[in-house]
């Protein structure tokens, strides 16, 4: 399972350059890792999962959480264009862009400890923002969430 977020976490900052994005400070608000851990937690990070019920791709971005995320694209790509949410969240690179806009826009503190930390990530990653204060204690999700960050945290991550 490690290996498997570490594959992710290092493709995905092989094309930091790429993410583009424009608000400061985001890297420090949800690492790569963190984004790992939720992708672990959601699909096992299978980057080939196509669609069920709506979510789409490694994440399962649905198209409401892209849109609340402004609608990111894949270079070359336009939001408006027929099929660019689907190309985007099956996109490694995108999909993690999608996940930390979403939660610049959504920030806050989901489990009521004073700070907002990729528990609080996972909360709204797998709730929604207004949603988040809701337990996931017992789901699978959790489960797997909590693994790859224990597993992350033995390397030195936060």
């Amino acid at each position: 399972m490690y290996c498997r977020v570490v594959l992710f976490s290092a493709f995905l900052a092989s094309f930091a350059a790429a993410l583009l994005i424009p608000e400061r400070g985001l890297e420090a608000e949800m690492s790569i890792e963190c984004l790992g851990c939720v992708c672990e937690a959601t699909t096992r990070c299978n980057l080939n999962y196509n669609c069920t019920q709506g979510l789409c791709g490694p994440l399962l971005i649905s198209e409401p959480y892209w849109f609340d995320a402004g609608r990111p694209v894949i270079d070359g790509d336009n939001p408006t264009w027929t099929g660019s949410f689907y190309r985007c969240v099956t996109d490694p690179v995108c999909a993690g862009v999608t996940v930390r806009k979403y939660m610049v826009k959504y920030r806050q503190d989901c489990n009521g400890d004073g700070r907002i930390d990729c528990e609080d990530f996972a909360r709204i990653h797998y709730y929604g923002g207004y949603k988040c204060f809701k337990s996931l204690e017992g789901t699978k999700y959790w489960r797997q969430f909590r693994e790859c960050r224990t597993a992350t945290n033995q390397f030195g991550q936060k």
